[in-house]
């Protein structure tokens, strides 16, 4: 499985994921799901059978970035604190939940948490170009718990690491814009922290695979190439955008995030 072709391509999505988490903070993990999954086939391996180590690996290896980024907010104080008291603990606990349940659920579940995932995503991204608020009423109704745990259970689920229900959250929270990216990477932290220890500990134990190198489900090889060219290519482009590319960076991520959630339904 480990190969120099897999080595090349996980080069290039840590490349293409740390050049839009820092030009636009869209979620990595809804760009490299779905293009390890379209490429697998290549290899000669089935989406189906690595649909948690894919998955495990992704979220796992986009931590480092999420964490640093949150540092850094923090250092400048733009982040709300009190949102992160408020759901933080939610979301890790829904964030296992999500990750024991993708050990046992089909890929049937997995392909409509995904593609209610990009939606959202998509949503986000429209919103964000037109720098409107928006309300979510689901998020009105639900209390600080309920709400933390759908979004860390729907997330992990879903492939994400709960960036993008975390930035729907701040949205509707009428968290500042200037606040807001520094609040929804330390949701991240504690969700894909949450969900690695129970990819270490899946409730069902991978038997299908011949390889080593893994911890749980999550392929540690692959994890630390992913998250070294993830990281790098997010520090070496963090104040590269404007907002022209912004937008043109947007609109080809909603593009990807369609075509990627019609695809999955054929792997």
């Amino acid at each position: 499985m480990f190969t120099i072709e897999l080595i090349f391509l996980l080069i290039f999505i840590g490349a293409a994921t740390g050049a839009a988490f820092a030009s636009v903070h869209v979620s990595p993990a809804l760009i490299a799901i779905p293009t390890i999954g379209f490429f697998l086939p290549v290899f000669g391996l089935s989406f189906s059978e690595y649909v948690l180590p894919i998955v495990a690996t992704c979220i796992t290896a986009f931590i480092p970035t999420h964490l640093y980024s949150w540092i850094q907010a923090m250092r400048r104080q733009d982040v709300d604190s009190q949102c992160l008291i408020y759901f933080a603990p939610g979301v890790a606990m829904g964030a296992v939940i999500g990750a024991q349940l993708l050990s046992i659920t089909n890929l049937l579940t997995f392909k409509v948490a995904f593609s209610l995932i990009a939606l959202m995503a998509v949503i986000n991204a429209v919103f964000d170009m037109r720098q409107r608020q928006k309300t979510i009423s689901l998020f009105n109704r639900l209390g600080r718990l309920p709400t933390g745990l759908f979004i860390g259970v729907l997330s992990l689920l879903s492939g994400n690491g709960g960036g993008v229900l975390a930035r729907s959250l701040c949205t509707q929270k009428n968290i500042t814009s200037k606040n807001q990216q520094g609040t929804i990477d330390g949701l991240v932290v504690f969700a894909s922290i949450a969900g690695m220890v129970g990819f270490i500990y899946p409730a069902q134990t991978i038997n299908n695979l011949d390889e080593s190198g893994f911890a749980g489900a999550i392929h540690l090889p692959s994890m630390l190439i992913l998250a070294c060219c993830h990281g790098f290519f997010y520090w070496l482009c963090r104040h590269q955008n404007s907002r022209l590319d912004k937008n043109v960076l947007l609109i080809s991520f909603m593009i990807f995030i369609a075509c990627s959630a019609m695809r999955m339904w054929f792997l």
